[in-house]
């Protein structure tokens, strides 16, 4: 039987009002990648912020080699041998790959108080050897890319001889080049008996790099799979606690009339004489690849980019949109691409954030209806699904999905029938997309009209009625649903 480099046994923690992990057990073998699954909220950053020392447990035990230990700080648990690498990286832009590798330990000559910089230099490329990549130790961090900035993160946690490496969404800004980069240096760190905690909402990735899959659901430990033993539709029934039949629940839903009409769009040198419509019922799906236009397009339709030309036409009427405010005046809500950024205030509690786009209409004059504030709020926390302590709870507290889902919460507050969702899905749990999909489906219903940018293939194959690929600013390809394939998109979207 496997000696287990680390087990949890029976972890617990509770936060005010909420059980955020019940009798949590987990554990990891010398030389396994094993990965760590579940929805958003459902417990995985907890336990890992227990297993690194930012959280205290209240119940339970961890052992190391097996023997107990307890964490009372971050530096127990590296001094213990454990690493995490956050999906927001903690390098130091301005400092040379050589210094972020030994930080906190520059050596000194011999006898001297200077540093060893031919040492440090030689030492990282020692290290990052180790993991069969080539950097220059002197390049300043700050002009390297995400995946190699990721590797600097590795070799710091190889440095302080890391035999336990928790990698929280590592590939989440890679692309398919990188990851195979990444995960080459994994199967390195497998041979030398690192133990890899992965936890990634990409199931496809699951199955190619971990051994075994842990999968926690609402704080509680559901169970542990063989991965070759397994497959995709357990998994998710797993994390989601219902089967899904089907992960997009697209439904027949009758057009209606012409919601808005775009004739010759222009935006010089960007994008060119984009022409399409949107009717009562339909998701018209805009695909193309990175540097397309389709970005611009929704864009200057809600009033953020300036067009050169062109009209647009809301239910048979010309309308000027030149701000986001306008747009809304139309009807039109727009999900952006970066929530955090755009479309939340994060500090703010979930009623702040659901109605702050619609308070003139909830009371009069300078004076707020408090009662109704919280009422509407609560009405579409409820219809959206949102999982949240109170209405109080600050914004940035909540998983992701359902941060998400404030987002629409708060378009459909300020009535919006047009739709913009700019990759309605992304950073979110496979649970949380489906309820994102039956909420779009369900405005459809309704009479609503949506334009969806998304860079996931399947999902723009799976819930568009009608797909417009985009290329070089152009369009270059319509499709009906029955007419798309992968193969289809693909070819038009590279012309």
């Amino acid at each position: 039987m496997d000696k287990k480099l680390l087990e949890m046994v029976d972890i617990t923690k509770r936060f005010p009002g909420v059980l955020a992990l019940e009798e949590v057990s987990f554990d990891l073998k010398k030389g396994e990648v094993h990965g760590l699954l579940g929805e958003n909220g459902a417990g995985k950053s907890t336990l890992i912020k227990i297993l690194a020392g930012d959280y205290s447990k209240d119940e339970g035990e961890i052992s190391i080699n097996g023997e107990k230990v307890e964490f009372y700080s971050p530096s127990d648990s590296q001094n213990r041998g454990i690493s995490v690498i956050y999906q927001e990286l903690n390098t130091l832009e301005t400092l040379t790959v050589a210094e972020n590798i030994f930080v906190g330990n520059l050596p000194k000559k011999k006898g001297l108080r200077t540093i060893d910089w031919k040492t440090i230099n030689r030492n990282a490329k020692t290290v990052l050897g180790r993991m069969l990549v080539d950097i220059n130790p002197r390049r300043i961090v700050g002009d390297l890319t995400v995946h190699e900035k990721q590797i600097i993160e590795i070799a710091k946690a190889i440095y302080k001889d890391a035999k336990i490496l928790v990698m929280d969404e590592p590939t989440a800004a890679l692309g398919e080049k990188d990851t195979v980069s990444l995960f080459n240096i994994i199967r390195s760190l497998k041979l030398q008996d690192v133990g890899v905690i992965y936890i990634s909402h990409r199931l496809k990735e699951v199955f190619e790099i971990t051994d075994r899959v842990t999968v926690l659901r609402d704080g509680r430990l559901i169970g542990t799979e063989v991965t070759s033993e397994t497959n995709r539709d357990r998994l998710i029934t797993m994390m989601v606690g219902r089967e899904l039949k089907d992960m997009y629940p697209k439904r027949d839903v009758p057009f209606g009339k012409t919601l808005i009409e775009v004739r010759n769009l222009t935006i010089r040198g960007i994008i060119e004489d984009i022409n399409f419509d949107v009717r009562e019922g339909e998701i018209v799906g805009l695909f193309g690849l990175l540097g397309s236009g389709r970005q611009n397009i929704v864009r200057a339709l809600y009033g953020i980019d300036e067009m050169d030309s062109g009209t647009v036409k809301i239910k048979g009427s010309p309308v000027v949109i030149d701000t986001p405010a306008q747009a809304l005046l139309h009807n039109i809500g727009f999900m952006p691409i970066d929530r955090k950024l755009e479309g939340l205030a994060l500090t703010m509690p979930v009623f702040i954030n659901i109605t702050m786009a619609h308070i003139d209409e909830l009371g009069s004059g300078y004076f707020i209806d408090k009662n109704l504030e919280m009422e509407q709020s609560q009405k579409w926390v409820n219809d959206v699904n949102i999982k949240t302590p109170s209405l109080e709870t600050e914004v940035n507290s909540l998983s992701g999905g359902n941060q998400q889902k404030i987002v629409l919460a708060k378009l459909l507050e300020t009535g919006s029938n047009i739709f913009i969702m700019n990759e309605p899905t992304r950073g979110i749990d496979v649970g949380a997309k489906v309820d994102i999909y039956q909420m779009m489906e369900n405005l459809c219903e309704r009479g609503a009209g949506i334009i969806m940018i998304s860079s996931e293939l399947l999902e723009v194959l799976a819930m568009s009625d009608r797909i417009i690929t985009i290329s070089q600013g152009k369009i270059t390809g319509e499709f009906t649903r029955k007419e798309a394939t992968q193969e289809k998109l693909l070819q038009a979207a590279t012309a």
